[in-house]
Parts: C-alpha cells; sequence; structure tokens
C-alpha cells in the first residue's frame, strides 16, 4: 500500500516540478495584490478606482481559468517535449473543496477571535496561502510548497504587528508571496531545463 502512495504521490508531483505553476499563480497573486493597491490608493469614485473594484472579482474568478491555460500552453511548449505527457484521470473534486472549505472556516473564525491583529488582511491571507500550499505540498509530496505555505503564514502575522489597514496588509501579502512564488518557480525551472535537456530529434 505505501508503494502505490508513493507512486501515486509522484505522478501528481510530475505536474508541480518544473515550476511553472508557482510562476503563474505568483504572477496572479502579484497582479491581484497590485489591483487591491490601485483600490486603496487611488480616490474613490475615479475611473482607475471604479476600474480596479471592477478588475477585482473577474482576477479573482477568470484568474483561475487563466493559470490553468497559462500552465498548459507553457507546458506543451517546454516540458511535453522534454519528459513527455501525464493524461490524469478524473478525480473526485472532493478534497479540493475539504482544503478551500477549511481555509474558508478559518479566515471567516479570525473575525470572532478576541485579537484584533488576527483580525488583520494579511493575517487572513497568509493562513489561506498556507493551507492551499501546504495541502498540495503534502498531497504530492513536494516539500517546497509546504515551505513556501509556512514562509507566506508568517509574513501574514509578522505584518499584522504593523500599523496597516486592511488593504494595506492584503497588498504586503499577495505581492511579496506572488514575488516568492515567480522567483521559486523560475528557479526550478531553469533547473528543470538544465536537467532535462531537449531531445536532439527536437532540435531538427
Amino acid at each position: 500500500m505505501d508503494n502505490i502512495t508513493q507512486i501515486q504521490k509522484q505522478t501528481f508531483r510530475y505536474y508541480y516540478e518544473d515550476g511553472l505553476v508557482e510562476m503563474a499563480v505568483g504572477l496572479l497573486f502579484a497582479i491581484i495584490g497590485l489591483d487591491v493597491l490601485l483600490i486603496s490608493s487611488a480616490p474613490q469614485g475615479t475611473p482607475i478606482s471604479i476600474g480596479a473594484w471592477i478588475l477585482l472579482p473577474i482576477l479573482t474568478v477568470a484568474g483561475i481559468y487563466g493559470v490553468q491555460r497559462f500552465v498548459k500552453n507553457l507546458k506543451e511548449k517546454f516540458v511535453h517535449p522534454r519528459t513527455g505527457y501525464i493524461e490524469y484521470a478524473a478525480k473526485p473534486s472532493r478534497y479540493r473543496w475539504l482544503v478551500s472549505g477549511f481555509a474558508l472556516v478559518l479566515a471567516v473564525s479570525f473575525l470572532f477571535l478576541p485579537y484584533d491583529w488576527l483580525q488583520k488582511g494579511s493575517v487572513t491571507a497568509g493562513m489561506i496561502f498556507f493551507v492551499i500550499l501546504v495541502s498540495i505540498g503534502v498531497q504530492v509530496g513536494l516539500k517546497r510548497l509546504i515551505a513556501e505555505g509556512i514562509l507566506s503564514f508568517i509574513l501574514g502575522i509578522v505584518l499584522a504587528f504593523l500599523p496597516f489597514n486592511d488593504n494595506a496588509s492584503l497588498v504586503a501579502t499577495f505581492i511579496p508571496t506572488g514575488l516568492l512564488l515567480i522567483l521559486v518557480g523560475s528557479w526550478v525551472f531553469r533547473k528543470y531545463r538544465s536537467d532535462n535537456p531537449l531531445p536532439e530529434s527536437a532540435n531538427d
């Protein structure tokens, strides 16, 4: 049974080993952070402020689909010619919904805790990043995702003690976390390409 579990983890880990998912998700986080920065800094009622408010739900909802398409295109160009393609069978989304639900419940629970710093936006964002990244890291056996989740949570806690309002603390969590994922993903992707050069037939 342990061998089967390890094989399953290795199979699903393949999807994250090249770093492209982290780069794409990090880019989305950074863009969302910049949009929240516009919301908090632009004068209310101006076209910039209104546009930023309209863009936020679009980025949040459509961004997930955009990341999937972006990663798919990058993998077809850079990954599949090097290490092949794995088509994953359709799996129940129960685990994904449990993780998302737990993150949401945890974030809402902070609103009722008797500590003001726990109600900061940075703590909520950091905890959501922690739950998502750590749960994926544990599921596929990838330690760097666990480390990234822990770092994002620590960042959220530290920022909660600084004199930021909620929007500013969200910006200060989303943008650094996004940049962290981009940097780590870029380093992993560079190493992946170095370890897996294109076959000579692909270069012809």
